[in-house]
């Protein structure tokens, strides 16, 4: 039962062995809105483009501080984050009956 982690949505009891940091099941994902899942699905297929091109993005900290890749690849990673963030309170709202 080791690494396990549950869904983000308080109360869910389901978990997932897979590395993660935050996680919603496929029951919560589902009561998110298809316009935010897409908006969601759209930027993180944007930013496995710029990965794949710029490799060094997904450890942006080996930048310069305050160079301009450095600060191109915060902003792609705060981007996803934000709607991330905007995809877990709907979700929770939604298993709350808010």
């Amino acid at each position: 039962m080791g690494n396990r982690i549950g869904c983000c949505i308080p109360f869910c009891r389901r978990t997932t062995g897979e590395p993660f940091k935050e996680w919603i099941c496929a029951r919560h994902w589902s009561a998110v809105p298809r316009s935010l899942r897409a908006e969601y699905a759209a930027a993180k297929r944007k930013a496995n483009k710029i990965i794949a091109r710029k490799p060094l993005h997904r450890e942006w900290w080996k930048y310069p501080a305050g160079s301009a890749d450095r600060l191109s690849a915060l902003g792609m990673w705060r981007r996803l984050d934000r709607i991330w963030d905007r995809c877990k309170t709907a979700a929770i709202e939604t298993a709350g009956g808010i």
